[in-house]
């Protein structure tokens, strides 16, 4: 009965590392998961795709972005952007610096620097700062659910590439 008791416990324990094992990887495959994620946002953004922006967020998103009222639901996630999106050439540097996701939530926060230029008037607008993006998984996709910018002293022009 002893060794019998025995053989339970070494198979609990073996099953136990096998699972914060697994844990491991499967954290690790979201948090890259979530970083491709981040990474369509500004392409989705610099092709001037709208439609394509809206598939990352979730019904309820919430966004909030510095010195602007936040948008709740895409509805009025789509009419802020449809304004903006597609009018001017725009080059983005992101710096992620958290990225950190269990099985249906996740979030990323990065450093990011962006350059627009509008097309009719060539007037240049630059914009740099901190985001949180918080992501939940929804038919096994990762959405964003909310998605906040802020100005940050400690993200200073120029970017890490020289981006200026």
């Amino acid at each position: 009965m002893r060794s019998f008791m025995k053989i339970k416990i070494q198979n609990l324990s073996s099953l136990a590392f096998f699972l914060i094992v697994l844990a491991g990887c499967i954290d690790q495959k979201n948090s890259q998961a979530l970083e491709a994620e981040g990474g369509k946002w500004a392409n989705f953004y610099k092709a001037g795709d709208l439609d394509g922006l809206m598939t990352l967020y979730t019904e309820n998103a919430v966004v909030a972005l510095h010195g602007q009222p936040a948008l709740f639901g895409k509805d009025a996630i789509r009419n802020y952007f449809k304004s903006r999106i597609g009018k001017a050439d725009v080059t983005f540097e992101l710096d992620y610096e958290v990225r950190e996701s269990d099985t249906t939530l996740g979030y990323i926060i990065s450093k990011y620097w962006l350059v627009a230029k509008n097309r009719d008037s060539g007037q240049v607008y630059r914009d740099a700062g901190r985001s949180l993006l918080v992501y939940r998984k929804e038919k096994n996709q990762w959405k964003i659910a909310a998605d906040i910018d802020q100005s940050t002293p400690d993200v200073r022009w120029p970017s890490p590439s020289g981006l200026n």
